[in-house]
């Protein structure tokens, strides 16, 4: 990312901000209170014509005055999918999130300058198509940002840094989201991305407050009624302010180490213990044990399936709900850290891995270049156009917008050649369908090129790739051994998988290796010793072994079959411990061998820690020997050997080391190397010029 982007979480009663840049986050504070999390009211003030809406704190001051002109939250409307009545007007759900967010969009700008983007949480039960989702990219637009980009609450959730989750690849992760509104939701991590599969809501959150404030009002009767007499609408007024003292004294319960809590001074004695607050949320934490195994069962899964839950949410703070989800399921559950703001981080995490969705446009094989490009998802609708027709434009130029079914928004760019836009073939608001042409270019003479290459994929994995010798197959395995699969590389598809278990909880390692007759196999350790191995395409175990000292190296030989193993303190020599290595047989499981030294692994040459049978190499050349792909310091150069002349150049991990390599038949050209995430592979198809 190059701009800074707004990430607005618009919850059911209150909202939270923050500017995202490149290494910061920024938060944009109520500018009244300097509060994280701004009130998600709106009061419709009476005026010339409709009136003004007013929105966060001066809402809150408004209310009094005009309690029937108050909404305790600007997304009621969008959630009903129906206009709401303040006093004598109707106002519609996009008229409340738009005033919302113009004022959280003025304050970021004065905060912090020029705002680029716009993203935007939306809750899992918006499905793709749903009115609602309209409706907040509508209310986006008031604010000038067409190109606002929404991303699903419990996926945000779950990409949270704060979270310290470490899915791996296809693990299910169950979301309880407990602010106003509870829900479940069962996610599977994808391509480092959290995928919903099924969900369930309620409003358990709101009813805890309304029983509470309906508990206060009818002790301290005497003295509510009274105190908010004044001016009509008593019974309004009151409960709008027994609703605030409520959620003000559980919050205070919820995080003070004392069992009882007063409310703030000027209310009468008000007491609040632990047992009462667990009794009002009996009956709600009862529903989302319930909901969470029906949501579970919903995806095709167990219980024993979930990796771990994860509560966010304002009632996450609840003392009595974590114990009651882990005993109802049986699995791990975590909170982070102010949990009702997990959703913001993680939709700043979603929004600094934008840069990774632009879509370059498919390279013409001819000099009036019709433009065309592969949509995510098959089509999408065309935001708007950043290129006039008859302007010039620079190779990798954004030249388009796009918003997919799930809307997110994309970049159309050129590809590597300036051109002149001759004509916009789709208006504004058309469909834009994969491999169709959505407009005509003039291509500068200078910038046709023999070859081209075009990116396909960027796929990740925390753990290892490895492209099988006949350079047909990426082999993608996890850091724990959970899983191996096989991926196309034209595609990026699953062609098999093989899943060998989690052995009996024990911590996995894992590496994957070609054994006789080029068998794919997998081979798993743990940290006692225990080691198995796999035959990936047969699906099966082929052999097991124990040593009785815990590995500190392991080392494969692929052409011998075997595998050695050291460990400290086997074997004593006078009074030092000395180091023993262990071989064995991968194809019996059997023990061939003991050697007793120092810098064991040194000795036994032909064995290796990762695959030598890998095809990836630091320098590679075409089948057809026309192109050359070299990796130096992170920066991938592709030259045409014919030529001597450079056709492609990218800097894909400056100063860590990058390999490459060419599939069998030489349409395309892959690049990996390793971060601070795991492993990725690029894939780019090579495109001849006519």
């Amino acid at each position: 990312m190059t701009e800074p982007i707004l990430v607005v979480d618009i919850g059911s009663w209150a909202l939270s901000a923050a500017v995202v840049l490149p290494d910061q986050l920024l938060p944009v504070r109520e500018p009244v209170t300097g509060a994280q999390r701004w009130p998600g009211g709106a009061t419709l003030v009476a005026g010339a014509g409709r009136g003004q809406l007013t929105v966060g704190v001066p809402a809150e001051q408004a209310r009094d005055q005009h309690p029937r002109q108050y909404v305790d939250g600007v997304r009621r409307a969008i959630d009903a999918n129906a206009p709401i009545w303040l006093g004598d007007q109707l106002v519609n759900g996009v008229e409340l999130v738009g005033t919302a967010l113009e004022a959280v969009v003025d304050e970021a700008r004065r905060l912090y300058g020029s705002v680029g983007r716009l993203v935007l949480s939306a809750p899992v039960g918006y499905r793709t198509h749903d009115p609602r989702r309209e409706s907040l990219v509508a209310a986006a637009a008031m604010t000038g940002f067409p190109d606002a980009e929404l991303v699903c609450d419990a996926t945000a959730a779950v990409l949270d840094p704060m979270t310290m989750l470490e899915a791996p690849e296809g693990g299910h992760v169950l979301v309880c989201d407990l602010g106003a509104t509870w829900t479940a939701t069962v996610a599977r991590v994808e391509q480092g991305r959290a995928v919903p599969l099924s969900h369930e809501g309620s409003g358990s959150g709101r009813d805890i407050d309304v029983m509470l404030a309906a508990d206060l009002r009818a002790t301290l009767a005497e003295w509510v009624e009274p105190a908010f007499s004044a001016g009509g609408d008593t019974s309004v007024r009151a409960n709008l302010h027994a609703l605030d003292i409520a959620r003000r004294l559980k919050h205070r319960l919820a995080d003070a180490p004392e069992a009882a809590e007063e409310v703030e001074s000027g209310v009468p004695a008000y007491r609040l213990d632990r047992r009462m607050l667990d009794q009002l949320t009996e009956p709600a934490t009862r529903w989302l044990i319930a909901s969470c195994r029906a949501v579970i069962a919903r995806a095709g899964l167990v219980p024993a399936d979930i990796m771990a839950v994860l509560m966010v949410g304002g009632a996450a703070r609840l003392p009595g709900v974590g114990p009651v989800l882990h005993n109802g399921l049986g699995r791990p559950v975590t909170r982070p850290a102010d949990p009702e703001l997990a959703v913001l981080r993680g939709a700043a995490a979603w929004a600094r891995a934008r840069a990774e969705r632009g879509v370059p446009a498919d390279p013409p094989s001819w000099r009036v270049e019709p433009l065309s490009w592969t949509i995510p998802g098959g089509r999408g609708r065309l935001v708007r156009w950043l290129v006039k027709e008859g302007e010039g434009y620079a190779r990798g130029a954004a030249l388009a917008q796009v918003r997919i079914a799930d809307d997110q928004v994309f970049d159309l760019t050129a590809g590597r050649t300036d051109g002149v836009l001759l004509e916009q073939r789709v208006a504004a608001g058309g469909m834009v369908a994969s491999g169709a042409v959505a407009a005509h270019a003039r291509l500068e003479p200078a910038s046709a090129e023999r070859f081209q290459l075009a990116k396909r994929h960027h796929l990740r994995v925390a753990g290892a790739w490895l492209l099988t010798p006949d350079r047909r197959a990426l082999i993608e395995c996890s850091r724990t051994g959970e899983y191996v699969k096989v991926r196309a590389i034209d595609t990026g598809a699953l062609v098999t998988e093989l899943r060998p278990g989690r052995g009996a909880g024990r911590t996995q390692h894992a590496q994957v290796a070609l054994g006789p007759g080029r068998r794919l196999a997998l081979v798993t350790w743990d940290a006692d010793g225990h080691f198995s191995v796999w035959d990936v395409l047969a699906g099966r175990m082929v052999a097991s072994f124990s040593d009785v000292h815990k590995p500190d190296a392991v080392l494969l030989n692929e052409s011998e079959w075997r595998l050695v193993t050291t460990g400290e303190g086997a074997a004593s020599v006078g009074r030092y411990r000395r180091d023993v290595a262990t071989v064995w047989d991968l194809a019996t499981g059997a023990r061939l061998d003991r050697v007793v030294g120092e810098d064991l692994p040194k000795r036994f040459t032909g064995y290796a820690e990762t695959s030598r049978a890998d095809a990836f190499a630091p320098q590679m050349e075409s089948p057809d020997g026309r192109l050359r792909a070299a990796a130096l310091d992170g920066t991938l150069s592709v030259r045409d050997l014919e030529t001597e002349a450079e056709v492609f150049r990218a800097d894909l991990a400056p100063g860590r080391p990058v390999s490459t390599a060419f599939c069998h038949e030489g349409r395309h050209l892959l690049a990996r190397g390793t971060d601070d995430e795991g492993t990725w592979v690029d894939v780019w198809e090579v495109l001849q010029a006519a």
